[in-house]
C-alpha cells in the first residue's frame, strides 16, 4: 500500500483526489438543490424533507463521509496552490499561457475560500440553527420550523444578498471545476471536450440560479407582504 500512499502524495495523485471529490460534491449539490425546491411546493413538504435528512441514521454516516471528502478537497487544493506558487515564485512578465488560463482558473483558490466561509455560515445558520419540525414544538409560538427559519433568514436584505452573491461565486467556481475534473481524469478529447464544457456551463448556471431562487423569493415575498 506504500505505492498508493506515495501516489496520492504526488501532484498527479492530489489532482486526482481533488477531481474525484469535486465531482462528488457536484452530485451532492444537485441532490441538495432538488430538496430545496420542495420549499416552493409547500412548507409541509420542505419540513418533511429536512426532518428526514436530519433524522435518518444513514445520513449521519454520509455527513461524516462528506466532511472527510471536503477536508481532502480543501487540503489538495491548498497544497497544489502552494506547490505551484513555489515552483514559480516570480510571475512571468508575459502571460505565456494566454488562451489556456482564464480569470477563474487562476483564482480557483480564492473562490474556493469564499465558498468555504459560505459553507460555515450556511451550516451554522440552518443545520445548527434554532429550529424544530417536531409536532410537539408547534404549540410554542416562538418555535421555527426549518421552512420558517429559511423564510425569516432570507427576509433580511443583507443575509439574502450575501447568500445570493455566494452562490453566484459558487457557480463560477463550479463552471471551471466541472470541466477541469474531467480533464484531470483524462476525459479530454476534441470530440467530447466541447460537450463537457457546455454541460459544465449549464450545470453551474442551474446550481447558481437554483440556490439563488430561495433568498430572492423569500425576500421579495416579505416585501410584498409588508406592502
Amino acid at each position: 500500500m506504500l505505492w498508493l500512499w506515495n501516489f496520492l502524495r504526488s501532484s498527479i495523485g492530489k489532482k486526482l483526489l481533488m477531481a474525484l471529490t469535486g465531482l462528488f460534491f457536484c452530485s451532492f449539490l444537485l441532490v441538495h438543490l432538488g430538496g430545496n425546491m420542495l420549499m416552493f411546493v409547500s412548507a409541509d413538504a420542505f419540513n418533511a424533507y429536512t426532518s428526514i435528512m436530519s433524522g435518518a441514521q444513514v445520513n449521519k454516516v454520509l455527513e461524516v463521509l462528506m466532511v472527510v471528502l471536503f477536508l481532502i478537497h480543501i487540503y489538495t487544493s491548498a497544497t497544489l496552490t502552494i506547490e505551484n506558487r513555489a515552483a514559480r515564485p516570480v510571475k512571468y512578465a508575459m502571460d505565456v499561457s494566454a488562451g489556456k488560463r482564464t480569470f477563474m482558473s487562476s483564482n480557483m483558490f480564492i473562490t474556493g475560500s469564499i465558498i468555504l466561509i459560505f459553507v460555515v455560515f450556511h451550516l451554522w445558520g440552518f443545520k445548527y440553527g434554532e429550529w424544530s419540525n417536531d409536532p410537539a414544538a408547534m404549540s410554542d409560538p416562538n418555535n421555527l420550523t426549518m421552512f420558517g427559519l429559511v423564510a425569516k433568514s432570507f427576509s433580511n436584505v443583507f443575509y439574502a444578498l450575501g447568500y445570493t452573491v455566494a452562490v453566484i461565486v459558487l457557480g463560477f467556481h463550479l463552471n471551471h471545476a466541472f470541466q477541469s475534473a474531467f480533464q484531470t481524469l483524462g476525459l479530454n478529447h476534441n470530440k467530447y471536450t466541447p460537450l463537457i464544457q457546455k454541460l459544465g456551463t449549464l450545470y453551474s448556471i442551474v446550481i447558481a440560479l437554483g440556490f439563488a431562487l430561495g433568498p430572492v423569493y423569500f425576500y421579495f415575498s416579505q416585501l410584498n407582504a409588508g406592502a
